[in-house]
Order: structure tokens, then C-alpha cells, then sequence
């Protein structure tokens, strides 16, 4: 069984480990660059272009975390839904989708997969605003959804 609590706690601690992982990184990239520029020289081939290439790509992968985990905060996934929309975790028979933030496929404790996707997914378009017991087709399958919370 899948609970909608333990998908936010997995998409929050999911989004939390980028962030550190990529906190850390920058961190790494700036001593280096402090580093390169204590040891003087004006050699322009001293890799620094590339360390400041490297650490601006970390700082922005670190700022999308930091819009998703707001994204997630504003998803309204804290209320229970009855029809498919922003915030819902919807349980079909071939697999589960939290809608809210893209994340890709995440594993739960208790083994159970579910897809994190945004409402921009097209799969979201084919399923919005349905209820539990109705079908919708994307990509030829059909699946039926079982639950929504």
C-alpha cells in the first residue's frame, strides 16, 4: 500500500540530498578557485574558466532543487483529492504517480515505485480530472486508476 505521506517525505528527502549533495560540490569548487587564485600567476590556461563553468552549472542545479522543493510546498499535496489534479497521488492498476514535481521514478520503503511528475507531463493530460474507477489511454495503454488521494 502506498501512502501519500510517505511520497512527500520521499520527494522532500529526495529533493534535500541534491540540494546538500550539490552544496557540498560547490563548496569543493570554490576552495579550488580560491586556491587557483592564491597561487597567483596570470597564466589564463590555469583552469580556472573551467572550475567557474563547473561550479556556475552546480549553483544551478542547486537553485531548480531549491524551485522544486517550493513547487512541492505549493502543490497542494497536503489535502486529500477525489479527481486527478496538481497535488493528487493517483494509484492505477499498472502504476503509481504522485502530480506535483518531476522527479522521476522513486522507491518507497516498502519497495512500491511511484512516478513524481509535474502537471506539465503529457501523461497528466491524459488522466486530468478523472476519478477513481475510470480509464484513460497514453501511449496506447490503457490503465485504470484504482485510487486518488
Amino acid at each position: 500500500m502506498i501512502l501519500k505521506s510517505d511520497v512527500l517525505a520521499l520527494c522532500k528527502s529526495t529533493i534535500q540530498t541534491r540540494i546538500d549533495s550539490y552544496k557540498t560540490r560547490i563548496r569543493e569548487l570554490k576552495e579550488s578557485l580560491e586556491d587557483l587564485d592564491s597561487s597567483g600567476g596570470d597564466d589564463d590556461d590555469d583552469g580556472s574558466g573551467e572550475l567557474m563553468a563547473e561550479y556556475e552549472r552546480y549553483n544551478n542545479l542547486k537553485e531548480e532543487q531549491e524551485s522544486l522543493k517550493i513547487e512541492l510546498s505549493n502543490s497542494g499535496a497536503g489535502s486529500s483529492k477525489s479527481i486527478v489534479s496538481d497535488g493528487a497521488l493517483v494509484i492505477t492498476n499498472t502504476h503509481s504517480f504522485f502530480i506535483g514535481i518531476s522527479l522521476g521514478e522513486l522507491t518507497l520503503e516498502n519497495g512500491s515505485k511511484v512516478f513524481a511528475i509535474s502537471s506539465k507531463a503529457p501523461i497528466f493530460n491524459a488522466m486530468k480530472g478523472l476519478e477513481a474507477g475510470m480509464s484513460f489511454t497514453f501511449n496506447d495503454v490503457t490503465r485504470k486508476i484504482e485510487a486518488i488521494s
